[in-house]
């Protein structure tokens, strides 16, 4: 959405870089693949205009087997990038879509904080600068860690009582059989109001892949997420052709060319948007048109982030009107054991609300980046 002011104050004067390393509350076990996570590790990235006005971003490496990032290939790249953006103005790179010209985890936290921070200048919330507003509150998901039925039912047990009604197994860990079995299980267990997805996290084979598919066509699915590995695009067709629930794209999703090829190959049916895997504002508004001519569905989707991701996947799906219908990955910052923003707060209920306020709507506690803060440093 272009926006027309008076642009005078808005040159970027600084940005400050700060890598933070923050402890989950409980440590989150994924597919083979990925193996357990026990920490957050980010990249924040604050700019101040000449106005005084700041915005917030966030970088969140995935590592090799996700995004190809890292925290030092991250940092890298914003030692290179950062100083690029010195003297431009937030509102040019807006309307102007400069963002299109990076890429990744670190082109999102620059990407954010340019947004974030014009919607501070115009006191403005950041959905008004991507869009219409569309939705008033987003649902969000609970996750399970890959484990047992039995551990399964206890987190749903404990987080439905909370409002959350879709639960996401991760997948990938056990065997085949084993997870076909742990899924009939949850799915016999739980009320008709629960709705479930599985997360496979690249962690089968093709072959092992259409073994799940074949034995859970029965049930219903919210979706089958990267059920094989990220560019196995044929595989993802082929299991698209076999199944009767939902096949949804992360990891093969990153790029917007990679987009294109999955909507060309008719691979999927939906796809994960993730603002810090996606590249932030700019390429997320990009690669949803083409999901939206596609017909495809979106799900707004998180690893382990904080709350200023959050806050921008929530901005970006105010305005995204080929959302599923089931609950969104909005839980990240409540699965920490801290946070260095106040993003928790709009989490009732197992939704979350969309707020008017200017910018993302967050606080950012800068005492807390410090306290968690691995490095630092600024260009000017």
């Amino acid at each position: 959405m272009s926006v027309k002011h008076d642009n005078s104050g808005l040159a970027i004067t600084r940005i400050d870089i700060t890598s933070v390393r923050v402890p989950l509350a409980t440590p989150y076990h994924l597919s083979n693949l990925y193996g357990t996570l026990t920490h957050s590790n980010a990249v924040i990235v604050k700019v101040t205009l000449k106005n005084s006005h700041v915005g917030w971003g966030e970088a969140d490496p995935g590592g090799k087997n996700f995004d190809g990032e890292n925290l030092q290939s991250t940092i890298q790249k914003l030692r290179t990038w950062a100083p690029e953006l010195i003297g431009q103005k937030v509102d040019q790179w807006v309307n102007e879509k400069r963002g299109l010209i990076y890429a990744g985890a670190p082109a999102a936290a620059l990407d954010v904080a340019c947004y974030d921070a014009l919607g501070h200048a115009l006191q403005q919330p950041v959905w008004q600068l991507l869009g219409k507003k569309v939705h008033k509150q987003i649902d969000s998901l609970w996750p399970t860690s890959s484990g047992s039925s039995d551990d399964d039912l206890a987190v749903i047990a404990k987080y439905s009582a909370q409002g959350f009604k879709t639960f996401m197994l991760k997948m990938g860990n056990n065997s085949i059989e084993d997870d076909i079995q742990r899924l009939k299980t949850v799915i016999n267990s739980v009320g008709s109001g629960i709705k479930i997805m599985v997360d496979a996290n690249q962690g089968w084979s093709l072959e092992q892949a259409k073994a799940f598919v074949d034995g859970t066509n029965d049930l219903s699915i919210e979706l089958i997420e990267q059920p094989v590995v990220a560019n196995d695009i044929s595989g993802m067709h082929e299991l698209r052709q076999r199944a009767n629930n939902f096949i949804s794209a992360d990891e093969s999703a990153q790029s917007i060319n990679q987009v294109k090829t999955i909507l060309a190959n008719q691979a999927a049916d939906i796809f994960s948007l993730k603002i810090s895997k996606n590249g932030g504002f700019t390429n997320c508004l990009e690669i949803a048109n083409l999901i939206q001519k596609g017909n495809k569905l979106i799900m707004l989707n998180s690893m382990i982030e904080l709350g200023i991701t959050q806050a921008a996947s929530l901005h970006l799906g105010a305005t995204l009107n080929n959302l599923v219908t089931c609950g969104h990955a909005f839980m990240s910052t409540l699965r920490m054991a801290d946070d260095i923003t106040n993003f928790s707060e709009r989490v009732i209920n197992g939704s979350v609300l969309i707020p008017d306020t200017p910018g993302l709507g967050i606080t950012v506690f800068e005492d807390k980046l410090k306290t968690y803060q691995v490095d630092t440093f600024h260009v000017c």
